[in-house]
């Protein structure tokens, strides 16, 4: 069946509250207003002959929680669904990675589509509530002209909006589109009655970034004694160790400039490192800080603690050895990063020479 076929698109919700995405309130607010409500609060929408869309499109930067997002959107809607209806009712959350359906066979493709749209209903008659995540939409969704694969997408296209076309409204299956590149999208997908909730992704600010790194410097990780004699509370040392850490990490200094970017105009703009901050890298960064605290602990035989110093290292060997950045000036893999309008880009460098293994690979590619 379609559904045995489709199993490896399901994936794994956890307990996903909306207060574990960290540094994107507007973003889930928008959420909030799209897709909660009007499953939350259908008679009224029908009584004020509101038009519901079909799911939302989240776009902005990798590793700013597009994923995280969608899942917690699932996670929150069906639980609020049970508690609402009293009805035993679980998410199926469906996570298709866009480049995963392109395929040169003829057919093969439409195929798959059919077959993910077909499972998506039938775990709804199951009882189940189905949200179709498909990331990196601009793959299969793209403008014809923005594809080698465009004889694909002239039939792909038009065949996911007929497909979309037959969902009713949210309570058949909410659509979650994800994308580094919205601009990429072919605007018949984005249009009212389809996808038509546009929602940005941003990087975190100052604030945002604060909230993140909360999140994974929990109070019960193993800290340096020096940072739980700052104070009595625990979790005010925490704090003031993440407060200084994001003022350095924010700081516009010399140390942190990171790109180079050259507009059409011929202006030039200087991007810094927290310019180009993500949650996934404030996971990474806290994670690394945890190796250099184990290594240590293993080599003095002693307890040990995170430092303030272990997260300033981790800081600086994310920016330099990070898969996440291109190792080379290929503009089109940059784009994905900045929130630069293609169009009047010409020129991406990296400000600073990247460590050896990086401009070593690097110089393969140019």
């Amino acid at each position: 069946s379609s559904t045995k076929s489709h199993e490896h698109y399901l994936d794994v919700v956890p307990e996903l509250p909306w207060e574990k995405v960290g540094g994107q309130e507007q973003a889930l607010q928008a959420i909030k207003d799209a897709i909660e409500l009007p499953l939350l609060h259908v008679d009224l929408f029908k009584k004020f002959q509101h038009a519901t869309p079909k799911g939302f499109l989240l776009y902005g930067p990798p590793g700013c929680g597009k994923t995280l997002i969608g899942k917690a959107t699932a996670y929150n809607l069906t639980k609020q669904l049970r508690e609402k209806t009293g009805a035993e009712m679980r998410e199926y959350f469906m996570h298709v990675k866009g480049p995963e359906i392109l395929n040169m066979w003829v057919g093969e493709s439409e195929r798959m589509v059919r077959e993910i749209f077909a499972t998506a209903r039938e775990k709804r008659r199951e009882g189940f509530m189905p949200f179709l995540f498909i990331d990196e939409a601009e793959s299969i969704l793209g403008t014809r002209r923005a594809s080698r694969y465009s004889n694909i997408l002239s039939t792909l296209v038009p065949m996911f909006c007929s497909e979309m076309d037959g969902i009713d409204s949210l309570n058949d299956v909410v659509i979650i589109l994800a994308s580094n590149r919205a601009d990429l999208i072919d605007p018949a997908i984005l249009r009212p009655g389809r996808i038509d909730r546009k929602i940005k992704v941003n990087r975190p600010n100052k604030q945002g970034a604060r909230d993140i790194y909360r999140i994974y410097l929990t109070d019960d990780l193993p800290y340096d004694g020096a940072l739980t004699k700052e104070s009595a509370a625990i979790g005010e040392a925490i704090d003031r160790l993440i407060d200084r850490l994001i003022e350095n990490q924010f700081a516009r200094r010399d140390e942190n400039k990171f790109l180079e970017v050259t507009l059409r105009s011929g202006r030039k703009d200087v991007l810094y490192r927290s310019d180009l901050l993500s949650g996934a890298i404030i996971a990474s960064i806290v994670e690394r800080a945890k190796a250099i605290a184990i290594k240590r602990a293993i080599a003095t035989q002693q307890e040990e603690g995170i430092r303030e110093d272990d997260l300033r290292l981790a800081v600086n060997a994310e920016y330099t050895e990070n898969d996440i950045f291109p190792p080379s000036d290929v503009i089109e893999e940059w784009l994905k990063l900045i929130d630069y309008d293609p169009e009047n880009v010409v020129k991406i460098a990296p400000v600073k020479p990247m460590s050896d293994s990086r401009s070593r690979a690097s110089s393969g590619v140019i």
